[in-house]
């Protein structure tokens, strides 16, 4: 049997021109077809389940709270009920008519069968020329990455049999949108794989996918996948953010103690210093709660608690801040290294302890 995912956001208009078109094309073929969306706001899982009631191919995964097409791909593999597992897009730029060779490799050798633009025969259709260098760019990238050789790694419409997915699924990362990569970076390099071309359509209703978001996606998973074992994705984020905490605490303490002459003491701490570090952790707690950590941010009363440990959590890092910074103003060593050095040492231990005791990751 083939299982055919189709991971849908906002598709509604698409499906119902879909559907019965990948039905004519497996003609005979033994199929399902798992509709998994992530509760899209133009209600494309109230569209499936309609075309579900009448056809007993078709089935529908409402996903909430959870987004993201490579691990709606993969919570779809899981639900299904075939030895072969198929995905494609659901905006009708996939040629569906080349699922039965797709299906058809796949049971015969095993292993993988990708629906290829960059294979002989395929082609990328009507893209602009943005679009093209930015393809090229990521695909020359992946192609360094995979463990077989392959021409398009960066292709959403592909095959693969059961027992390799289940083989590489504990290794598979579910963040992003690039699920086939994940697959090739960890299949055995023996694994067997075929590209069959085919020629790229336009969408045919709603707006692409390809936003900047999506991209900035991308490339945290390039970086995840060739050095994220060696330095944590979360802590460069931490740290780019701690940098903009940097200028924050810098330019609090300058305005309250150069432009408006204020340098008042309390129990016996300097107002400005204070006032620049907390200013600091709040625009901290603030970035890394949207960005740093965004697949756990806080929201509501959790995020106004979350603020109170974050506090705490720096508390020490805080004193540690403050003291290094006193002591190289003491030493004259000027304003902006001694708060940044300070800084630094009090974002290493918030680090650690917002980890811990903040979102608990």
């Amino acid at each position: 049997m083939l299982s055919l995912i189709l991971p849908t956001y906002n598709e509604a208009q698409n499906l119902p021109e879909l559907v019965p078109q990948i039905e004519r094309a497996l003609g005979g073929m033994s199929f399902e077809i798992i509709i998994v969306d992530d509760d899209s706001p133009d209600r494309t899982w109230k569209a499936a389940r309609g075309i579900s009631k009448d056809d007993a191919h078709v089935h529908v995964l409402r996903r909430i709270g959870r987004r993201g097409l490579s691990s709606a791909v993969i919570e779809g593999f899981l639900a299904a009920k075939g030895d072969v597992l198929a995905v494609m897009d659901a905006d009708g730029q996939h040629d569906m008519g080349i699922l039965p060779k797709l299906a058809h490799a796949v049971t015969t050798n095993g292993g993988l069968a990708i629906g290829s633009r960059y294979a002989e025969g395929g082609s990328i259709g009507q893209w602009d020329e943005r679009r093209h260098v930015m393809s090229r760019f990521a695909t020359a990238f992946a192609i360094r990455l995979c463990r077989v050789t392959v021409k398009d790694p960066m292709s959403g419409f592909f095959a693969i049999h059961r027992s390799t997915f289940e083989e590489v699924l504990p290794r598979l990362n579910p963040k992003g949108f690039k699920i086939l990569l994940d697959l090739l970076m960890h299949v055995s390099r023996a694994t067997p794989v075929r590209e069959v071309p085919f020629t790229f359509s336009n969408r045919r209703h709603g707006e692409s996918k390809l936003s900047r978001r999506v991209q900035i996606e991308f490339l945290e998973y390039l970086y995840e996948a060739c050095l994220g074992r060696y330095v944590p994705l979360t802590f460069v984020k931490y740290c780019l953010v701690g940098a903009l905490g940097v200028a924050v605490n810098l330019g609090i303490y300058l305005v309250c103690s150069t432009l408006i002459a204020f340098d008042a003491r309390f129990l016996g701490l300097s107002v400005p210093l204070l006032a620049g570090i907390e200013g600091a952790i709040l625009f901290n707690f603030l970035l890394n709660n949207v960005w740093t950590v965004a697949p756990v941010r806080l929201e509501g009363g959790g995020a106004i608690l979350g603020f109170l440990r974050y506090n705490v959590a720096c508390l020490f890092g805080a004193f540690a801040n403050y003291a290094v910074t006193a002591h190289l103003l003491s030493r004259s060593l000027g304003i902006v290294p001694a708060v940044a050095l300070g800084a630094l040492v009090g974002m290493i231990w918030n680090y650690t302890m917002s980890r811990m005791f903040t979102w608990r990751v």
